[in-house]
């Protein structure tokens, strides 16, 4: 009898370990599900919840042509962050960061000016383009830039032949990011700027549903909101995507306002970016009048309303205009 009641106690003590032991594996897996639930990946480009393998993408930026010819573009739409200044013929240009998404075709692809490297800097991020001014050569050599110049790199990137010849260089974010990877030229995805959604739902700011922009006598961009984002067009025609015909589209317009002037070769401009001067910062329908400030070149510009105090960006994209103090920017 004392056996039988020891085999039944050893019985019972063993199912009690053992349910015991599926317990505490029933816990320790659900607070491994609570952590995992937990965790959220934050884009430091847009302030946006990306996933993981998202927020692990390889950034870079890369120079995208703005003539006439060279419309629609293709990629510009998937930017984080798409930066357009001026360069030769009174067109802008553009340099696109990339980051969150892969597009699959990006371009045209054109050649580089000292103030696109010094945009590069700001985000310590290596630049795709074809070529270069003389100027923009010999910052890369002396400072050893993380160049993707398309005259070295040929093979990752290729030419459409639908287009004309000048305007019909493309890469893509595999070719970039393989090129990235092989030349060990990877860089930590870093916030620059501040995010904050918030901000903008304060109902005691400016309103703005349209934002006009005429550069100059040859061109001219404009946006207005609709569904809480802000539809581009240039020239007065909307601006798409090439190959698919999606809008182009931000959640933040930046207008960064410098001096712009011509060389004396009337021909290359110089942009200053160090110093400070008048901003506007348009989001969620409302719009920020203020400051920007930048004090160097590895430093990230600063936008300060007129009380000195921090303008967040909204949760999204962004367009970030550099132009002359004298464009004429109209706001509805």
């Amino acid at each position: 009898m004392k056996k039988l009641i020891s085999f039944i106690s050893i019985i019972l003590i063993l199912l009690l370990s053992s349910c015991t032991q599926n317990t505490k594996n029933i816990q320790d897996k659900s607070k491994d599900n609570i952590v995992e639930k937990a965790e959220k990946y934050i884009s430091p480009y847009t302030g946006e919840q990306v996933s993981k393998d998202a927020l692990n993408n390889i950034p870079f930026m890369v120079i995208v042509e703005n003539s006439k010819d060279a419309r629609p573009q293709s990629g510009l739409v998937d930017a984080d962050i798409v930066y357009e200044t001026m360069a030769e013929g009174g067109i802008p240009r553009f340099i696109a960061l990339f980051h969150k998404n892969s597009p699959e075709k990006i371009g045209p692809v054109r050649s580089a000016r000292p103030y696109f490297l010094d945009l590069s800097k700001l985000h310590k991020l290596p630049f795709g383009h074809c070529g270069y001014s003389e100027e923009a050569k010999t910052q890369i050599e002396t400072e050893n830039l993380p160049s993707l110049n398309e005259f070295i790199y040929e093979k990752y990137y290729w030419r459409d032949k639908s287009r004309k010849y000048e305007h019909s260089l493309y890469t893509s974010t595999e070719n970039m990011r393989n090129l990235i990877s092989e030349k060990n030229l990877i860089a930590k995805p870093t916030s620059t700027y501040n995010f904050n959604k918030s901000y903008w739902e304060n109902s005691n700011l400016d309103s703005s549903s349209s934002v006009t922009i005429k550069v100059n006598k040859y061109y001219n961009t404009s946006y207005i909101l609709k569904d809480g984002l802000y539809v581009k067009y240039m020239d007065g025609t909307p601006s798409v995507n090439r190959d698919n015909n999606i809008p182009i589209q931000a959640k933040n317009i930046v207008i960064q306002l410098t001096n712009i002037t011509l060389q004396t070769d009337n021909l290359h401009v110089d942009i200053r970016l160090i110093g400070e001067g008048d901003c506007l910062v348009i989001s969620n329908g409302k719009v920020v009048k203020g400051k920007w400030k930048q004090s160097s070149l590895d430093s990230s510009t600063e936008l300060l309303d007129n009380l000195g105090n921090p303008i967040p960006l909204n949760i999204g994209n962004t367009w970030w205009h550099i132009l002359d103090k004298k464009a004429n920017i109209k706001i509805k």
